[in-house]
């Protein structure tokens, strides 16, 4: 399949699936309706030419680049194996010898979630190869340097179930230097929005290995393919840490992250990155306001419970656009199997094998966002000074169950429920509530709290993120 660089993705990938039927009309390009898909293609993406200046030293096994020989005004056509992954709510595109999620569509809003270059192009990097390539999407890194090397070594993949309950594609790479493989199983089920990667670190090894593992999801929420004016970064942490090279762009070391100017991308002057100093739940997210849509990744914050956010800055003057066109830029929200990056790194013996599951979908209609988990994005904001409190969810599938806005007494277990609603969500048809709580007492807005079941035997239970003064 062929198709030119001003064409959308989501375009492309209605084309690229063999089982769809292209209709371009905005929202909902590739029907609702759709039953579990996979269907393997080809995309034709555009890039530099740039891969006669790769070489390589004797006994040194990774690919390096002369970037003094590549021709930036000398633009390819370079056909990928493509693999469409799609059920009622997105479709999800891999470049398996790539090791790469490409693009998640999120039908709901008929917006990729993706960052994706308009032509592709390489640059310098702080790795063992010396360089990097400016694609897009969703990239799965070892050893632990920047953005790693497994990007630079073609994967294997196959196939492992093709049934109406799941599809599942294995991708696995061996890094060069380590000698560590790594294997990932991204998986898209029936009636879900999010799709799931179960990744394993195996030591075939004599030798103790000291690695990090880190995933870059290149994040462009809002269907913009860049950020739009009003993203906000969330991560559930008490402070950030900011280092050295970085703070005379971003400030000292270290920071509280609530009120922080940092988490919204109008705070970036510059670029530069920053870390979570510690999780408090396994989740983070974009969420464009502009947009009123954002993206998260949920994952097992033992196992991996780095989180590094790095951007360009609020209106960078040119990112590596291979056009060379303007750009807001993208936002890479990394998670890794390390707190600090990129120094920190942990063992693993010979024979050892590491593993955990995460996912990543898109949401909207929410407002913001404040707590995540596999079945639900919740945003549960009160205002101290106004008392109006915001009750919102989007569920990753059909959601059937209960809220309750309730305080509990410090003097007694007793819950004083002020609202409840029932409710019938899913991805289509978020569920978005303001109550206004006159009545209640300003020393109870403290007790304020969420509950929310599907069957009033286990409940959810949410604490409110809290602004405004109270008057």
């Amino acid at each position: 399949m062929r198709f030119a660089a001003s064409l959308s993705l989501a375009s492309a990938i209605v084309l690229a699936c063999a089982q769809c039927q292209a209709s371009d009309q905005g929202h909902n390009a590739t029907p609702l309706g759709t039953t579990l898909v996979l269907a393997e293609t080809t995309l034709t993406i555009p890039q530099v030419d740039y891969e006669s200046a790769i070489y390589y030293n004797r006994d040194d096994p990774y690919p390096h680049i002369d970037l003094s020989r590549v021709n930036e005004s000398s633009i390819v056509d370079k056909e990928h194996v493509a693999l469409v992954l799609e059920n009622e709510y997105i479709t999800l595109t891999l470049l398996p010898e790539m090791g790469r999620v490409y693009s998640l569509y999120y039908k709901p809003t008929g917006h990729d979630e993706l960052w994706r270059n308009d032509t592709v192009t390489v640059g310098g990097g702080i790795n063992d190869p010396g360089w990097w390539i400016w694609i897009g999407g969703v990239e799965y890194t070892l050893p632990g340097d920047e953005h790693g090397t497994t990007w630079s070594t073609p994967w294997d993949w196959q196939v492992v179930a093709d049934s109406p309950d799941r599809k599942t594609v294995r991708l696995e790479v061996q890094e060069l230097g380590t000698k560590l493989r790594e294997t990932i199983e991204i998986t898209l089920y029936p009636g879900r929005s999010y799709y799931e990667a179960k990744i394993r670190i195996d030591n075939p090894t004599d030798q103790t290995v000291h690695y990090a593992h880190w995933v870059n999801p290149q994040w462009t929420p809002g269907g913009q393919n860049e950020l739009t004016d009003s993203t906000e970064f969330i991560i559930p942490t008490d402070r950030i840490l900011i280092s050295p090279k970085w703070q005379a762009n971003m400030g000292p070391s270290p920071q509280p992250w609530s009120g922080n100017r940092l988490r919204f991308i109008k705070g970036w002057d510059k670029m530069g990155d920053l870390m979570a100093d510690g999780l408090k739940q396994g989740f983070y997210g974009a969420h464009s306001h502009d947009a009123n849509e954002g993206v998260v990744r949920i994952f097992d914050r033992d196992k991996t419970p780095g989180v590094d956010v790095w951007t360009y800055g609020y209106h960078p003057n040119r990112i590596p656009l291979g056009s060379g066109s303007p750009s807001k830029g993208y936002v890479e929200m990394w998670g890794g199997t390390s707190k600090l990056f990129p120094d920190e790194r942990r063992p693993i013996a010979p024979g050892e094998s590491f593993e955990w599951t995460e996912w990543m979908f898109a949401y909207h209609g929410t407002g913001g966002l404040t707590f995540a988990d596999t079945t639900l994005a919740v945003n549960f904001k009160l205002n101290a000074g106004t008392r109006n409190t915001i009750v919102a969810l989007c569920p990753t599938g059909r959601w059937h169950g209960v809220a309750e806005l309730y305080t509990v007494s410090e003097a007694s277990a007793e819950s004083n429920v002020l609202r409840a609603w029932q409710i019938d969500a899913s991805p289509t048809n978020p569920f978005y509530q303001i109550a206004e709580l006159e009545e209640v007492h300003l020393e109870e807005l403290t007790q304020l709290r969420l509950r929310l079941s599907t069957d009033r035997s286990h409940w959810l239970t949410l604490a409110p993120e809290i602004s405004g003064s109270r008057q």
